[in-house]
């Protein structure tokens, strides 16, 4: 079988990870797949593109559209692992060749921006989760199968805890606004733990955390270790995987969750995303249901080593069970089989022939339909833009600055007059008028209705 792999880029965390696992796994226990992957933009992880290759994957990195499409015709299944991007959402929309496209949904799909589109999950031909949809998605997910990210195991081979001084809390991932809690510096600030080091390995700190850090009582209490290969060295010196995350965040299955529970570390989190799903309050780990209890919890498990030792075994045991990575692969082959057996068919393409304007696709990707989301873009740009400016207003700032929301579609597409003025409205809002008067003025010169001049643009915009 000739399975082709579309990702949006070939990062250095949890999605491709994933697929470098699955490709490894099926090396051995499904050697009649051939692997090809096309990563669709910039910043591949050089590291994990050359062990994808050394595995024997072909990797195409932004091959353009002609050869795209070439190999989604030449393809058996194209395996789409997904989350809302630009450059990903300007494909699923392209005059694509019919095909059998299975969704790996690598996000929770619930909140803005990182919402999961109904069209796309209903018309593919397979479509897979990474955790069990929530009570509020009712569009029908409920019934998909759930194949969590791909953590690799032997990754952590021979790991063992190591004696060390003081007390680690340790956070690695993605320390965006979209996955880490905005207030986790001050979470751990509160700690009252003598020694206590908070090591926090994954990308800088977006502005607002760095500030809280530096104006915190104790900043050397903070490790920023940056990007880590080896977290096996962090994680045998860890006593509690501090892992809180944001309110409405998209985190489904993390590996790195996922793999401090392999390395016996006990989890503390919020009651908020995809790991809310996998750590048992009291079992396997301790589901915090505030910021106070947050706090209180890893200080709990300071005094009372005993209660640790034991969340961390359980922690493990419910790793291996839950996240077997054998069991997983053999779960998402089976549903790319099935896939393998149907006939090919299109995906989120009506027939039109020019390429769709990013605001739209915007739109769709926060799960408006197409028709929807053109009549509404059209409207706008007639002048009567009340309904688009009060969609914008009602928008939280999650849905303009995390990956995925308006300001990456603002950025993706600079000639965007809608997106321009959506990104006015934020800044306003945020208090920066000068910048915010000057994405008016561009949208104006892009083509913006003029009634949008005489908007106010101040504090309350």
């Amino acid at each position: 079988m000739k399975l082709l792999h579309i990702i949006p880029v070939l990062g250095a965390g949890g999605p491709t990870r994933s697929l470098l696992t699955f490709v490894k796994r099926t090396r051995s226990s499904h050697p009649g797949i051939s692997h090809t992957i096309i990563s669709l933009q910039a910043g591949d992880h050089m590291p994990l593109l050359f062990e994808l290759r050394r595995l024997g994957a072909e990797i195409l990195r932004a091959p353009g559209m002609e050869k795209t499409a070439a190999e989604i015709s030449g393809a058996d299944v194209v395996l789409v692992h997904f989350w809302n991007t630009p450059s990903l959402w300007r494909l699923l929309t392209a005059d694509l060749p019919p095909a059998r496209y299975v969704v790996w949904a690598l996000i929770l799909g619930a909140n803005a921006p990182q919402k999961l589109n109904t069209r796309l999950a209903t018309e593919a031909a397979g479509l897979v989760l990474t955790a069990p949809s929530s009570s509020d998605q009712a569009n029908g997910l409920e019934a998909a199968p759930v194949v969590p990210g791909l953590a690799d195991e032997h990754r952590l081979a021979g790991l063992h805890a190591k004696a060390h001084d003081g007390f680690n809390a340790d956070y690695i991932g993605t320390t965006n606004r979209g996955k880490m809690h905005p207030r986790f510096i001050e979470m751990m600030a509160a700690l009252d733990i003598p020694g206590l080091k908070v090591r926090i390995c994954g990308g800088a700190l977006e502005q607002g955390m760095a500030s809280a850090l530096a104006a915190s009582p104790d900043p050397g209490r903070f490790e920023c270790r940056g990007f880590v290969e080896n977290i096996g060295a962090v994680l045998e010196t860890s006593d509690v995987f501090a892992y809180p995350l944001a309110e409405r965040t998209y985190a489904s299955s993390d590996i790195s969750l996922q793999e401090a529970m392999y390395a016996g570390v006990p989890p503390v989190i919020l009651p908020h995303g995809g790991p809310s799903r996998f750590v048992v309050d009291g079992k396997n780990g301790i589901v915090a249901q505030s910021e106070g209890e947050f706090v209180a919890a890893i200080e709990h498990l300071h005094h009372h080593p005993e209660k640790r030792a034991t969340l961390g075994h359980n922690a493990r045991q419910s790793a291996l069970a839950l996240f077997s990575a054998d069991r997983h692969v053999a779960a998402l082959v089976e549903t790319i089989e099935a896939a393998s057996r149907q006939p090919k068919s299109g995906l989120l393409h009506d027939g039109h022939s020019a390429p769709m304007p990013a605001s739209v696709l915007f739109l769709m990707s926060q799960d408006w339909d197409e028709a929807t989301a053109r009549n509404a873009v059209d409207t706008w740009s007639t002048g009567r833009t009340a309904d688009l400016m009060a969609y914008a207003e009602g928008l939280d700032d999650d849905a303009f600055q995390v990956e995925g929301g308006v300001l990456h579609w603002r950025k993706a597409a600079m000639n965007d007059p809608l997106l321009r003025y959506w990104t006015a409205i934020w800044l306003a809002r945020h208090d920066r008028i000068a910048e915010a008067r000057h994405e008016l003025s561009e949208a104006l010169r892009l083509g913006a209705p003029a009634s949008v001049a005489g908007h106010v643009i101040g504090p309350q915009a």
